[in-house]
């Protein structure tokens, strides 16, 4: 961990403090007061870039089995972040991109509120700064490649506080960039893929690839390979000792026969019997396995952070493999398993609680010299007891022991193996109260926290922004309904049964049962259907197999005002005694934005020459407006306004015109997109939307 920041006094503020805490204002006085927007022209006032006195982005990692990348960043200050632990505080930006190899692309933005918390130490007199976030976007792109060609993308994570990154160059001011990178899961391997083999291999002579040239690419699901065997491993590492000496590759097997519960020499004896059928000196691997622990020469813990908001946690470590041989067999092959058991004394007793292990499949991949490979592990975690009001920050301790191979021990904290490191974190428990253990709870509804939708409206408040990435839900920070399918999120209870219901206030309606299959995705990204009972509950899953939280989908319709009500049940369907179910209100809007656009100079699809001025009107209204966008196609124009997030009036609407001077001699459209700002199907970025059109030729010589 890196070392603790000082506790800072108001006279001993690092530099830029001031600048920082009037960050907004100067910024709106002048784009260019800090020398990251140079086309502004003009003068810079205070020149500062990649700035890491406050916080840094330390890690990045990915998991090709779950489809998520993660960041860690560290918070080293104790303020400096607009306000404590009960104010607003102000975010950090974290925007991934991936390059593939024809350039950086944008894949997801997510943010992560912070705030002051002072300085301060831990029951084992150990500081509590850093403090260490994760956040993470979902990346899963179609991998046409099957397992003999590996996918390594270049990641790139650009951290900025409080200004959102908008291009792969963007120029950071407090924060900084760090690229790593990563390895896509394979393709499944197809029937073209199995034929162009043949072709390689010479099976199939070159003069009938014209016949195959329509096969088409039907995957062929492949039994999974099962794991080579030390004879195997032998022969494949054979003459690359300096390389994977036969104390890695022969370690599980070593490591078993000194971790077995009791001593058994007829077992020792078949161990060393079959090491030296392969020429290989068993009491030379049990002393190198015995020599030392915590060897990072093949993979390394590098980070460890929290992830989310409260009844959406999960601790999140990441680490690197370092060389191209090592790892039991290349993509093609069952590979091994690298193990984070993950620790936590949440309540500063000084003493560790055992929270469970992951597991990461890694492969042998050849890669140039120095290019180690970025992964991650996440275990979803259960906070709801160890919270405190916001008055009183809480920061806990945590650890991550990585090994490889076998997994690390379950009772002992402190205990490593040979292959692996262990790294401890200090992260902060968000805030928030302590209830009844069994009253269920729903945390976030379309995609929302609860906290953040009005009890009465059923709209979300002013500024609210999305639990997965702490994006605003709304740019312009305006309350937004819902549509579409409402995500209904929250902790779980295992061993009781839960049932959601909704009814329509507006109209008066009772209460409607949501039984909805669930699409459930487990810890190591695998998914599986969860089905209610004929009473319509069901069972809560343990968090490593509902990682996303889910309990609910609900399909909505109309417009009306509705409520959102959770109770928990006995494994009998008998409502629990005491437990206080738990219900929100949210507003719908699932109609689109009325949209309609016409040209009023010579009528629709009519016929002008290049230089002339096109007058018309166009209609871009709805209940909750959004946004509208106006434009021409196949080549764009100057369209005066271009967008705006005003609605227009009634039919006719408002005028729009369009100098075509200079523009291109073709037959155009002029389109019309309109959205409201309903939160459609619990996704960012998502809103009822319409369109419109209509047509004119441009001609050179009319």
């Amino acid at each position: 961990m890196a070392n603790a920041q000082k506790n800072q006094t108001p006279v001993d503020q690092p530099k830029g403090h001031a600048e920082r805490l009037q960050f907004n204002q100067l910024i709106a006085k002048n784009p260019n007061y800090f020398g990251s927007f140079p086309a502004i022209k003009l003068p810079p006032v205070f020149p500062l870039s990649n700035d890491t006195t406050y916080e840094e982005l330390t890690c990045v990692g990915y998991n090709p089995d779950l489809g998520v990348l993660e960041a860690i960043i560290h918070i080293k200050q104790p303020s400096g972040y607009l306000g404590d632990n009960c104010s607003a505080g102000s975010y950090e930006y974290i925007q991934f991109y991936v390059d593939t190899g024809s350039g950086f692309e944008d894949v997801g933005l997510v943010a992560v509120n912070v705030h002051d918390l002072p300085n301060g130490a831990d029951c084992a007199k150990q500081a509590n700064k850093p403090l260490s976030y994760a956040a993470s976007v979902p990346y899963s792109p179609p991998n046409s490649e099957d397992c003999d060609d590996p996918v390594l993308p270049l990641v790139r994570a650009i951290l900025s506080w409080q200004s959102v990154p908008t291009s792969p160059t963007f120029p950071v001011i407090w924060g900084n960039t760090l690229d790593g990178h990563i390895q896509l899961k394979p393709g499944p391997t197809t029937i073209l893929d199995v034929i162009e083999d043949l072709f390689e291999d010479g099976i199939l002579p070159i003069t009938a690839k014209e016949k195959v040239a329509t096969v088409p690419s039907i995957p062929i699901p492949p039994p999974d390979p099962a794991p080579l065997t030390l004879a195997q491993l032998a022969s494949l590492y054979g003459g690359k000792e300096n390389q994977v000496p036969a104390h890695r590759f022969g370690f599980a097997e070593a490591s078993s026969a000194l971790s077995a519960p009791a001593v058994s020499s007829a077992l020792v004896a078949d161990k060393m019997a079959e090491f030296a059928a392969l020429n290989i000196d068993w009491s030379k691997i049990i002393a190198a396995v015995a020599e030392k622990d915590a060897d990072v020469a093949y993979e390394q813990l590098d980070c460890l952070g929290l992830e989310g908001a409260p009844g959406f946690e999960r601790l999140v470590a990441t680490f690197q493999i370092k060389q191209n041989l090592g790892y039991s067999g290349n993509l093609c092959s069952a590979g091994s398993y690298e193990y984070v058991a993950f620790w936590a004394d949440w309540d500063n007793t000084c003493a560790f609680t055992y929270l469970g292990t992951v597991q990461v499949n890694v492969h042998d991949i050849n890669r140039p010299a120095g290019e180690d490979l970025c992964y991650m592990a996440m275990l979803p975690v259960d906070l709801s007891q160890h919270r405190t009001a916001c008055e009183v920050p809480k920061v806990a301790r945590v650890r991550a022991v990585l090994s490889w191979a076998t997994p690390p021990s379950t009772t002992d904290p402190n205990a490593l193996n040979f292959w692996g490191n262990s790294i401890d974190s200090h992260v902060q428990i968000r805030p928030g109260s302590v209830g009844n253990p069994l009253n269920p709870k729903i945390s976030i509804l379309g995609g929302i926290p609860t906290s953040q939708i009005d009890s009465t409206t059923g709209f979300t408040m002013l500024n609210a922004r999305f639990a997965g990435n702490n994006l605003l839900a709304d740019s312009l920070g305006r309350a937004c309904p819902f549509g579409g399918r409402v995500e209904v999120q929250g902790p779980e209870f295992p061993g009781y049964k839960y049932r959601v219901q909704v009814r329509d206030i507006t109209s008066g309606g009772l209460w409607q049962t949501v039984v909805n299959p669930l699409m459930l995705t487990r810890w190591d990204g695998t998914t599986y259907i969860s089905n209610p009972d004929p009473s319509g509950y069901f069972n809560y899953q343990q968090y490593t197999d509902n990682i996303e939280n889910l309990l609910g989908n609900w399909d909505s319709s109309g417009d009306d005002l509705w409520e959102v009500k959770i109770d928990i049940a006995d494994f009998f369907d008998t409502p629990v005694l005491g437990a206080i179910p738990d219900i929100h209100r949210v507003q719908l809007d699932n109609t689109a934005p009325e949209a309609a656009v016409h040209i009023d100079s010579a009528g629709d699809c009519g016929k002008f020459g290049v230089g002339a001025t096109l007058t018309g009107h166009f209609v871009a209204r709805d209940a909750n407006f959004g946004s509208y966008s106006l434009g021409t196609l196949p080549f764009s124009g100057p369209v005066t306004p271009g967008s705006g997030t005003t609605q227009t009036a009634a039919a006719p609407g408002d005028p729009w015109s369009l100098n075509t001077t200079g523009m291109k001699p073709c037959g155009y459209d002029v389109h019309l997109f309109a959205a409201d700002r309903s939160i459609v199907n619990s996704s960012w970025g998502a809103h009822n939307e319409s369109a419109a059109d209509t047509g004119f030729c441009l001609l050179s010589n009319l």
